[in-house]
C-alpha cells in the first residue's frame, strides 16, 4: 500500500528529508510523527520540532489548534508510519533473505546460532536482538528494543542493505507484532520457539498473546508474499508449536524439530550435558554447542532447521554452530579462578527460572544459591510463581531488585513474597551491587551461584533514572575482591 503520510507530503509539494517520531532528532524538512507512549506524548513536542524544522506533523488527535506546516490526522499511525518508512528507505526488505524469530524464549540465542551458521557458510548477515543490532558481526548500536520501532528499523535494513548483507535475522516480539513494526517486512524463514507465561500485562490472555506470534506467519503464509521457498519452523514439543503447525500445513512448508519425537523433521537425541558445553546429534549427526541446558539443544535445532530450509549443508550448520562461544547474559559463565560456579542469566519468568535450575542441577556438588527480583512496571502474575520457584529449587535465595522502574520495590517483594510463604531460605537485600555480593561471600567449593534476571543488560532502571549496572561485571569484581580467588 502506498504511503498516505508521503501522498500527503507531495500534494503539499514537500521535500522529505526524514522521518522520526523523537522531536530532539527532528531536522530540516523531517516528517514528525507525534506518537502517544506509555511514559511519554509526543504531541506535547509538535511545536519543538517544528521550531527544529519539521516539514509536516502526524498524530492521532485532532490538532490542538493552527500550526504554521502541515498535519495529517491518522486513523491508525502504527501502521501510517510502517507505510512511510518502507516506501521511505526504498523497500529493503524486499531485496534481503529475512528470518524471523518468534516465541516467548530463546529468540537471542537463536538468533546467535543461526547468525554463527550463515556467518561461517560465508554469507554476510545483519541481526536485530534484544542485544544489540549487529551487521557482518560488527555492533551498529545498542538494542532500545527486541524489535525497533518501523522508522529506526527501515532505516537500519536500508544500511545492512548497502553493506551487502545477504540475511537478516530478527527477533521478531509479540508487541512488535501488535504495534505493525513489521509490516512490509516480507519473510523467507519464521521460527516458532514456545509459549509461556510472559507479557499477560499488555495482551490480558494467552489466546492474545498466541494471535499475537500467530501473525508472524500469517505473514509467511500470505498468498501476496513474493519470497521463494517459504518455511515455517515450529517446535514440535510447544502444545502452541504443534497448533500452529497443524494451521499452517497446505498453506507453506512446515518443518518441524523436537528433542526424541521422531515424527519431527529434526530430532535431537543422544543429549549430554556439560557445565561447559553441550553435546547431542540431530538426525544420527553429531553436534556440539559451547551453551548449556537442554533448553539449548531446542535452539541449536531451530537455527539448524532454518539454515537447512535455505540450502546450507549439515556441514556447514555443525561447524557454525561450534563456532559461537557463548551469548551475552544466557548462562554465561564468569570465571576468575574460584573454587565454585558462578553463572549471570536473562532468566526473569518462572519457566526460565525452572530452565536455569535444570541446567545446573545435574553438576551439583555443594548448594545452589540465587540472586533474583522481578521488573517493576511490568507482569504481576509472575512474582509468587517466581518466588515459590526459586525457594523450593534453591538452596538459598537473595531477594533483590531488579528494575522497579517507578514501581515501590517493596509492592515488588510483596507480590513475591507470596509464593515464598512457608519457606525460610531467602534474604532480602535490595541493592543488587550487595546480594551478588552476598551470595558470592556465601559460597564454598563446588556451590553454585546464579544471578538471574538482567543478563545482558548494562543498566539499572530506578524510578526514571537509568543508570550503569552490569551483573557480570558487579560479579567479577568481587570474585576478584574475594578470598575466593
Amino acid at each position: 500500500m502506498a504511503s498516505l503520510v508521503l501522498q500527503k507530503a507531495h500534494a503539499c509539494n514537500l521535500v522529505v528529508r526524514g522521518l522520526t517520531f523523537r522531536a530532539q532528532e527532528v531536522e530540516k524538512d523531517f516528517v514528525f510523527f507525534a506518537l502517544k507512549g506509555a511514559n511519554a506524548d509526543g504531541n506535547n513536542f509538535i511545536a519543538q520540532a517544528i521550531e527544529r524544522g519539521a516539514c509536516l506533523i502526524v498524530s492521532a488527535q485532532e490538532p490542538a489548534h493552527e500550526y504554521s506546516v502541515p498535519y495529517y490526522q491518522s486513523d491508525d499511525i502504527d501502521r501510517d508510519m510502517a507505510d512511510a518508512a518502507y516506501e521511505f528507505y526504498g523497500r529493503p526488505s524486499d531485496d534481503l533473505q529475512m528470518f524471523g524469530i518468534t516465541g516467548t524464549k530463546g529468540k537471542t540465542s537463536i538468533a546467535y546460532l543461526l547468525e554463527s551458521i550463515l556467518m561461517q557458510s560465508g554469507q554476510k548477515t545483519g541481526v536485530f536482538g534484544t542485544v544489540n543490532y549487529r551487521v557482518g558481526g560488527e555492533k551498529i548500536c545498542d538494542a532500545p528494543n527486541t524489535t525497533p520501532a518501523a522508522l529506526p528499523l527501515f532505516k537500519l535494513l536500508s544500511y545492512m542493505k548497502q553493506q551487502q548483507a545477504k540475511n537478516v535475522v530478527m527477533e521478531v516480539s509479540s508487541h512488535a507484532l501488535e504495534l505493525q513494526r513489521v509490516r512490509h517486512i516480507w519473510y523467507d524463514v519464521a521460527v516458532f520457539t514456545n509459549l509461556q507465561r510472559d507479557h499477560l500485562d499488555f495482551h490480558q490472555t494467552f489466546e492474545n498473546y498466541f494471535n499475537a506470534k500467530r501473525k508472524l506467519f500469517a505473514n509467511l503464509a500470505d498468498p501476496a508474499n513474493p519470497k521463494k521457498d517459504r518455511a515455517a519452523i515450529i517446535n514440535l514439543d510447544d502444545p502452541y508449536g504443534q497448533r500452529l503447525a497443524d494451521e499452517l500445513r497446505g498453506r507453506v512448508r512446515v518443518i518441524t524439530y523436537s528433542l526424541g519425537n521422531s515424527a519431527a523433521d529434526y530430532c535431537a537425541t543422544d543429549i549430554t550435558e556439560h557445565l561447559t558445553h553441550t553435546d547431542f546429534c540431530v538426525n544420527g549427526v553429531p553436534a556440539k554447542i559451547n551453551l548449556l541446558g537442554r533448553h539449548n539443544v531446542y535452539n541449536a535445532l531451530a537455527a539448524w532447521a532454518s539454515a537447512a530450509a535455505k540450502g546450507i549443508s549439515a556441514e556447514q550448520i555443525v561447524r557454525g554452530l561450534a563456532a559461537l562461544s557463548g551469548v551475552p547474559g544466557r548462562m554465561e559463565r564468569i570465571d576468575e579462578g574460584q573454587n565454585f560456579f558462578a553463572f549471570v542469566d536473562f532468566a526473569y519468568t518462572d519457566e526460565s527460572l525452572q530452565r536455569a535450575f535444570a541446567t545446573v542441577e545435574p553438576f551439583k556438588k555443594g548448594k545452589i544459591m540465587l540472586v533474583f527480583g522481578c521488573g517493576g512496571q511490568r507482569d504481576r502474575t509472575k512474582r509468587p510463581l517466581m518466588g515459590k520457584t526459586a525457594c523450593s529449587r534453591a538452596d538459598f535465595v537473595f531477594l533483590t531488585n531488579d528494575n522497579p522502574r517507578c514501581e515501590d520495590p517493596q509492592q515488588i517483594f510483596n507480590d513475591i513474597l507470596v509464593g515464598m510463604e512457608g519457606y525460610s531460605n531467602y534474604q532480602i537485600i535490595p541493592d543488587r551491587a550487595e546480594a551478588i555480593r552476598g551470595a558470592l561471600a556465601k559460597a564454598q567449593a563446588g556451590d553454585i551461584v546464579i544471578v538471574a534476571g538482567k543478563g545482558h543488560e548494562d543498566y539499572q532502571l530506578v524510578g526514571t533514572v537509568k543508570r550503569h549496572f552490569s551483573d557480570q561485571e558487579t560479579v567479577r569484581r568481587f570474585l576478584k575482591e574475594d578470598k575466593h580467588v
